[in-house]
């Protein structure tokens, strides 16, 4: 069977990851038969990796940047992607949020850091049939992050929410319905600062996913989201612009107060709460 046509990488940074895999399998004169008999797995599996249709666990990811002797550089690529607790960009995330005096978050969905066990079971379970792991491994590592708001010294919370985060079913009615409380209950506490960007609004079309982290020591931090990538940057002109948009949204949206009712009709009209 001949190879199929190459990934366009601007796809993501899985389809990178993919396309690197099957360039270096290429380079080395190997075919995929021969790869996934070094590393213990399927033809199909190798396969489905370049094809970017799944993706491979840690050990395998390692043992695929010896085999094609890439000298670390793939399995860095990998780290990169990754959405276990062991990839890079979550390891710095975390340190990151656990460290911060401060956070402000503009989020399509419900932020990380205010989410119930059940909602986030439901929403990392369904990128396992992509990136595959331990999804018990997962849902701890998400729990721990949200550990920092009920430390002994948190760090002011302050996010702004779309009120699509609140209507989009996750699951079942009981999970939301148990999660948006949770964000009453959150919302209640000296430190967080929760408002909600109604459909209405003139600055809904803006909104998108951004943190801004503002560490005890060390620079101010932005953290983004681009495909399925963690991006950090520390420039002063990107945070400060963020920062800006920010608090223009942060202002545009509705008091903290008016939030909280909003939640609570929610709750009633959509999950009978």
């Amino acid at each position: 069977m001949s190879d199929p046509e190459r990934l366009d990488p601007s796809r993501g940074v899985i389809a990178r990851y993919a396309a690197r895999l099957r360039e270096l399998r290429i380079e080395r004169g190997l075919t995929r038969a021969e790869v996934a008999d070094r590393v213990f797995l399927s033809y199909s599996a190798i396969a489905k990796f370049e094809s970017g249709t799944r993706f491979p666990l840690e050990d395998v990811a390692q043992l695929l940047d010896e085999v094609l002797g890439a000298d670390g550089a793939l399995f860095d690529l990998w780290g990169s992607v990754s959405d276990t607790p062991h990839a890079r960009w979550a390891s710095r995330l975390e340190k990151l949020e656990a460290g911060s005096r401060e956070i402000r978050h503009l989020a399509g969905g419900v932020p990380a850091l205010l989410q119930t066990e059940a909602y986030i079971r439901s929403i990392l379970g369904r990128g396992m049939e992509l990136f595959g792991g331990n999804l018990e491994e997962k849902v701890q590592f998400r729990l721990r992050r949200c550990d920092v708001l009920h430390s002994a010294d948190p760090p002011a919370l302050s996010t702004v929410v779309s009120e699509a985060a609140l209507r989009m079913v996750v699951e079942s009615p009981r999970v939301m319905r148990e999660q948006l409380r949770h964000l009453l209950r959150m919302s209640e506490r000296p430190y967080v600062s929760l408002r909600i960007i109604p459909f209405t609004s003139q600055v809904f079309s803006y909104i998108g996913q951004a943190t801004l982290l503002f560490p005890r020591v060390g620079k101010p931090t932005l953290y983004t989201v681009a495909f399925e990538q963690g991006v950090f940057s520390t420039k002063p002109s990107e945070v400060a612009w963020h920062a800006s948009l920010y608090d223009h949204i942060y202002n545009g949206a509705l008091s903290e107060e008016t939030s909280r009712a909003f939640i609570s009709k929610v709750i009633e009209d959509e999950y009978h709460g």
